[in-house]
């Protein structure tokens, strides 16, 4: 008896596990790294700053942060505002040999795959004081062929949720 039911549990257990790999489950990922420091009930506005942002990822990331932090019931202002919100663009080789490779730029040579954690970081600053009150990155592991990329309409449902769920320590209005 007791054979049979460990043997139940291990099958349910394997078949879910199987289940979430073959659903693929949420792609991109997100962290809080700050929270919570400021005095949140006084920040209505905010201003959007870039910083080595690609050009193919400018409109549509700050268009996905936008609406997440709207929804927190924030005001966007560039230039009136409470807060500034600096979105950077990093990553990070995962192949030590593959360092010096631009994952953006086009080789029509290269075959060689890409693997690269991208990250786009957030940091809120207070406008008046440059004090750092909220901070948190959503990112995702590419494998790519240089110059390969697959964004905007793929890739946004999943961006704005990334960015909403890492938004949900940020304090609503």
């Amino acid at each position: 008896m007791r054979q049979s039911v460990r043997y139940t549990l291990l099958v349910l257990v394997a078949s879910t596990l199987l289940a979430a790999c073959a659903s693929g489950g949420p792609q991109v990922g997100h962290t809080v790294t700050l929270c919570c420091p400021g005095n949140y009930q006084a920040y209505r506005a905010y201003g959007i700053e870039l910083q080595d942002m690609p050009g193919f990822l400018s409109d549509y990331m700050v268009a996905e942060f936008d609406a997440a932090l709207q929804d927190k019931g924030l005001v966007r202002n560039d230039r009136l505002n409470d807060l500034v919100v600096t979105l950077s663009y990093r990553h990070v080789n995962l192949n030590p040999e593959q360092e010096e490779i631009d994952p953006f730029e086009r080789r029509i040579e290269e075959e060689q795959m890409l693997r690269y954690i991208a990250n786009i970081v957030v940091e809120m600053r207070e406008t008046d004081t440059g004090r750092e009150v909220w901070a948190g990155r959503i990112n995702r592991i590419h494998t790519v062929l240089p110059g390969e990329y697959m964004h905007e309409q793929g890739a946004r449902p999943e961006i704005r949720d990334a960015f909403t769920q890492m938004l949900e320590s940020y304090p609503a209005l």
